[in-house]
């Protein structure tokens, strides 16, 4: 097949580190923001990565269809457990919670770089809907291919990623306690936790191509 809908998965992961690296390093070149390595050191956000000059139009260009992709995914997600895990309504469940994270990526996404409190305040919101929606839909996912008993390795990376994330949110928010400047603290959790988020599409596509789960399109033809 020349179409192979398994591959938003990898085109939703690989355009998700396109846009945030290529907007940082286009941001940095341009003077916008610090040279340096955000995940270690956190010199600036992610948002002031993709704010101003050429980064703002990379991240805008690369960011908007990650989120078309990732709707597609969490479809053919929910498609997936109804062939592999008995029903459940939480299958329902984790669609709900990725579609709904996953549009307030786009909300994010699209007023970034506009100016005024509104605008930041549909930015925060857009935000912490789209990080907390998604890692606790991926979270009840890999709970749920846990519980279909495919006995992969990979599910124990999804469940690991799943705890550095947290652990790296707690960690980083009791060491701000301790800062009185703790902007460098939040730019480094954002990162690494972002970064992490991306890669749960991707452990997916593996799961998929190791049961075997394909995409079919037919037509019916009416005789006359």
């Amino acid at each position: 097949m020349l179409l192979d809908l398994r591959n938003v998965a990898i085109a939703a992961w690989l355009l998700a580190w396109i846009g945030v690296l290529g907007s940082y390093l286009l941001s940095a070149n341009g003077g916008y923001v610090d040279w340096c390595v955000p995940h270690l050191t956190g010199c600036d956000s992610i948002s002031a990565s993709g704010r101003h000059g050429w980064g703002f139009f990379v991240f805008k260009a690369t960011m908007l269809p990650v989120a078309g992709f990732t709707f597609i995914y969490w479809v053919l997600c929910l498609k997936w457990l109804e062939l592999v895990a008995q029903p459940s309504r939480m299958d329902q469940v984790i669609f709900t919670l990725g579609m709904i994270g996953t549009a307030f990526l786009v909300l994010y996404v699209t007023f970034l770089g506009s100016d005024g409190d509104t605008y930041r305040a549909l930015r925060r919101y857009g935000t912490v809907v789209y990080f907390g929606f998604t890692y606790l839909a991926q979270l009840l996912f890999a709970r749920r291919i846990m519980q279909s008993n495919i006995g992969s390795n990979i599910v124990t990376w999804k469940y690991g990623l799943a705890i550095f994330m947290l652990v790296t949110g707690l960690v980083f928010a009791t060491a701000a306690n301790f800062f009185e400047d703790d902007d460098f603290l939040q730019n480094i959790s954002e990162w690494n936790c972002a970064s992490a988020l991306s890669a749960f599409p991707l452990l997916t596509w593996l799961l998929w191509r190791q049961t075997g789960f394909s995409i079919s399109f037919a037509v019916r033809r009416e005789r006359g």
